[in-house]
């Protein structure tokens, strides 16, 4: 029974990838350029020099820091939507992923390079699974949306398909937001990322 299981679930994840092959290698090359824009970034505004930075006690916060990522989602997903209106507004599908990338990249070099153990701690449990789970369900919400082509939803109904699963996609997002900041952060720390 497992088994075949098992083989269901490759097969739809096989179909799924032929099918929005274009949307999963785009969004995944724009998330790297994000991640490298983000190290190169949060190297600079310190010089490299990340011992140089104060070395005060972090400053933890899981509700501030799930509450800030909640807005963030409600902005991705929503840019993702306005993407998908019509060929026109397809380019902004760019913006969230390298945008994600850039704050993985940035949140990655701070939290390593300043905070030492307890960010390399906080940055494995808590923060680069928030980004990978976010950044893989964003890739299935932006397939979802351009998946009937941006002209078709545009002309035929309404964006109203695409808008109920993308959110029932953000609600998801939300709960292993709540997971990873307020449930494991509580026990963890959260740190709250700042280079300076």
């Amino acid at each position: 029974m497992s088994s075949l299981r098992t083989r269901t679930i490759i097969s739809s994840l096989r179909i799924f990838f032929e099918k929005n092959k274009k949307v999963i290698v785009s969004s995944a090359v724009l998330f790297a350029i994000g991640i490298i824009l983000g190290i190169i970034l949060a190297y600079r505004a310190v010089d490299g020099a990340f011992e140089r930075v104060p070395r005060v006690d972090a400053e933890t916060g899981a509700g501030k820091v799930f509450f800030i990522s909640i807005l963030c989602l409600v902005g991705g997903y929503g840019v993702l939507l306005i993407a998908g209106i019509n060929n026109k507004t397809v380019f902004l599908i760019c913006v969230p992923f390298v945008t994600l990338g850039y704050f993985l990249g940035k949140y990655s070099c701070a939290l390593i390079g300043r905070y030492e153990g307890f960010g390399v701690i906080n940055f494995v449990v808590i923060y680069l699974p928030f980004f990978l789970i976010t950044f893989v369900l964003m890739m299935i919400a932006a397939a979802n949306i351009l998946s009937a082509g941006c002209s078709d939803y545009c002309e035929r109904s309404s964006l109203r398909p695409s808008f109920v699963r993308t959110l029932k996609i953000l609600a998801i997002n939300a709960g292993c937001s709540l997971v990873l900041f307020l449930i494991i952060g509580s026990i963890t720390g959260v740190i709250i990322v700042a280079l300076f």
